[in-house]
């Protein structure tokens, strides 16, 4: 049985690896010099930069899974650190420590908070009994048990039992920090699923891009880089195999672990099935921009400084990454990510990068004054699509095409985050664990 995947992000890695282990004959064909997707990582001068995912949810039993298998979980670390709040000029910080000394140390930023208004805490405190009612089946990730509201988009649940402060004071600032996207794009039951990280985050020492690294390290043998497929080959309703600019491969099954555009792209002869669905597929995108610098720029704890879109940066925070790990900056260094998020990315699509690294300081320097006119250095990336929005009735599409559509083509599988209800770094590899597992039956 020959199986061949398509990509070596976090989720062809894991089908590779977990096909490895159990001795099937599989090779995974990236189309880029780099595995690892939009879990990479970087180390530069001293730095370490996640270029992609962020952090870790304590709920990510996969990611965890494979971290004890790879020998990393002493690489796992408590992430404890204050977000701010931009409102009227001032920034109001609250602590994500749960540790009860730690809470009783804020009690000072408690007694200052002013960053959301009376009416958004009154229509908070409306919807908390609908959000009560949901946490069970969020925090289970239970694809079936939140697809009753898959046809509302997020924004249409707070607006529906809160309120329209309830969303641009609250709700907007955490979609957009957490998905770079906006509430009006993203369904419900995704948004809902954010609040999974409310029970802690946690951080790898030396950044996102060393768990990529370490499973593709276990099965590199596996893997080619720099090998672009250039179409998936269906002949009627089964699979036969890849072409790529070398030639034609042959394979008894194939495991696309790509965004669900390039699903589309590279396999043009879907039946609708699974093309219409996948059409449902909405990603964020981002420019993403790291500026190394000699000093912090945020207070010693803060992450990020986050503002709503009534503020009107194009900008979702300013996020300072050196707080993750001693190991991601030099002592009293700092390290400032910027994304361009939601609408306003489409334009600053085709914005020369150095011209956006100047834009991006400006805006930056709005807020922090003392933010250099010239970093250490920077390093700029680029995501088209960045994270799944899961936007509303895609949750409802996949799962007809997962339990009825995918019969259509025999030896066909998909992974990636769209295949599960939380589009995050766990979802990746939990969809390629289960592409694995579907070929081995």
């Amino acid at each position: 049985m020959k199986v061949i995947v398509v990509g070596a992000g976090p989720a062809g890695l894991a089908a590779t690896y977990t096909l490895k282990k159990q001795g099937a004959d599989v090779v995974a064909l990236e189309s880029t010099d780099k595995p690892g997707g939009r879990a990479q990582g970087l180390e530069k001068d001293g730095y370490v930069f996640d270029m992609g995912a962020q952090f870790l949810g304590k709920h990510y039993e996969t990611t965890f899974r494979f971290c004890r298998e790879l020998g990393m979980m002493d690489d796992v670390i408590p992430f404890n650190f204050k977000v701010a709040i931009y409102r009227k000029g001032k920034m109001y910080p609250l602590s994500m420590n749960m540790n009860p000394v730690e809470q009783l140390k804020m009690i000072p930023d408690y007694l200052r908070f002013r960053a959301i208004s009376i009416k958004a805490i009154f229509e908070m405190a409306r919807m908390m009994p609908r959000l009560m009612q949901r946490m069970p089946a969020a925090f289970k990730m239970d694809f079936l048990a939140m697809s009753d509201v898959d046809y509302l988009s997020i924004a249409d649940f707070v607006l529906r039992y809160g309120g329209k402060s309830a969303l641009e004071e609250v709700f907007q600032m955490l979609m957009a920090g957490l998905t770079l996207g906006e509430p009006e794009d993203i369904g419900a039951a995704h948004g809902l699923s954010l609040f999974n990280f409310g029970r802690g985050l946690l951080a790898l020492k030396h950044g996102m891009g060393s768990l990529t690294d370490s499973i593709y390290d276990a099965c590199k043998d596996k893997v080619k880089l720099s090998t672009p497929v250039k179409k998936i080959v269906i002949d009627g309703k089964y699979i036969k195999g890849v072409e790529t600019e070398d030639g034609f491969l042959e394979a008894d099954h194939v495991i696309c672990a790509t965004t669900a555009g390039t699903v589309r792209r590279l396999t043009p002869d879907l039946p609708d099935a699974i093309r219409k669905p996948l059409e449902m597929v909405k990603y964020s995108s981002t420019r993403h921009v790291v500026f190394a610098l000699e000093k912090r720029l945020l207070p010693e704890g803060w992450y990020p400084l986050s503002f709503s879109r009534q503020v009107g940066s194009f900008l979702p925070a300013i996020v300072d990454s050196s707080c993750k790990s001693p190991n991601h900056a030099p002592p009293g260094a700092g390290q400032i990510h910027c994304f361009t998020y939601g609408r306003k990315a489409a334009d600053y699509n085709d914005v020369p990068e150095e011209e956006l690294k100047k834009l991006m300081i400006k805006e930056v320097q709005k807020f922090f004054p003392n933010m250099p006119d010239t970093p250490l250095f920077s390093v700029y990336c680029r995501w088209d699509e960045a994270i799944c929005l899961e936007p509303p009735g895609m949750l409802n599409a996949i799962r007809r095409m997962k339990m009825e559509g995918m019969k259509k083509v025999r030896g066909l599988h998909l992974a990636g985050s769209y295949m599960r209800l939380l589009s995050s770094v766990e979802g990746s590899l939990a969809s390629g664990v289960d592409a694995a597992y579907e070929v081995l039956k």
